[in-house]
Parts: structure tokens; sequence; C-alpha cells
């Protein structure tokens, strides 16, 4: 009877072992993410450099033209000052949410005038590969938002969904609306497809 309470004893430290070493873990974890983190000055003051290098370089490009550059620079330097504005939303210093906010009111600004133009240059550059096979390429809408294919080959709905499949990355980062793929003049020769793209003024 003694071992066996002597037994019994160890299995009831052990598990109190355990539960300590459980609620210290729980608790190092707590403190981690719930106490509040020193401030990286360095950190902070480059990201600060980085927003305000960002807002001077839109102020040039809203007073010049991109001189002849390609669709995919364009769009990746607007994909660029995107990311640094999210990477800079998680920050709470005040100067840097100052500086943030300014580089949003830019990139609406910058975006509203580029998307349109990236839109048309992107059909422009399509239209010659196209022809070639008998597809007929262009744009409609106010703000050149809805992309038009016209040829015979999309009447089949598995093309058209093919095709869609193929061209949906790009559609959707140059934030076209709608695609319309027509195959005859019948009233029913044509069908829409909306794309849920963000509008040129939303980061």
């Amino acid at each position: 009877m003694e071992i066996r309470h002597h037994q019994q004893t160890e299995l009831q430290r052990g598990r109190y072992i355990v539960y300590f070493l459980l609620a210290a873990v729980a608790a190092g974890i707590a403190i981690y993410f719930y106490a509040p983190k020193p401030v990286n000055k360095a950190a902070n003051e480059n990201m600060l450099l980085f927003l305000q290098n960002a807002i001077g370089d839109i102020d040039l490009k809203l007073k010049d033209e991109w001189n002849n550059t390609d669709l995919a620079t364009r769009l990746s330097w607007h994909k660029s000052n995107t990311a640094l504005y999210n990477e800079a939303k998680t920050n709470t210093d005040k100067k840097i949410t100052a500086q943030r906010e300014i580089l949003k009111k830019k990139m609406a600004q910058v975006q509203q005038r580029d998307f349109p133009e990236l839109r048309t240059a992107y059909v422009e550059s399509k239209k010659e590969a196209l022809e070639e096979q008998h597809v007929g390429i262009g744009l409609a809408g106010k703000n050149q938002e809805i992309l038009t294919f016209e040829g015979q080959m999309f009447k089949p709905q598995q093309v058209q969904e093919d095709f869609m499949k193929n061209i949906y990355g790009v559609v959707n980062d140059l934030r076209f609306k709608k695609i319309v793929y027509k195959w005859s003049d019948a009233p029913d020769g044509y069908r829409n497809y909306e794309i849920k793209s963000k509008a040129d003024s939303e980061i």
C-alpha cells in the first residue's frame, strides 16, 4: 500500500510539473503577443523615408508622362506603391500615419489617371497578334473598363472559359470590370463576364 501511495504521489507531482510548464508557456506566449513592443526608431525612420520618396515619385508622375515606359514596368510601379502602403498600415507612429494618408491620396489620384491608360495600352499591345488569329479586341466604357473580344472561335462556352483562365490575372491587375465575348451579330451572339477587380481609386 505504501509503495502504491508513493507511486500515486509521484504521478501527481509529475502532473503538477506538466501543468506548471504549460502555464509558463501560455504566459510566455501571452506576454510576447500582448506586451507593448519596443519602438524600432531605425525602422520607423526608414519607413518614413520610403513613404516620402514614394510621394515625391508620384508627384513627378502626375506632372509628367511615362515617356514610353512599358506596361509591365508601369503596373509593377503601382503594385510596389500598394505594397508600401499596406506595410505602413500597421505602424502607429504619428509621422508615418500622416505620410501614409498623404500617400493614399496621391495613389488614388495617379491610379485614376493611369489605369484607363494602362488598359488602353494592353489592348494596343494585343491587337496584332490577335488579328492573326482572326480575333478582334477592343475597349468600351467611360473609363475603358470593358474589354471586348470578337471572333467566331468564341461561340463554344468552353473556349470562353479557357480564354478567361489565361487572361484573368492580367485583366484583374488592370482592373477591368467586364469581359465581353462576341461571336456573331445575333441578339444572343455574345456573353458577358463580370470581373470583381478593385476600383481605379482603390488602394
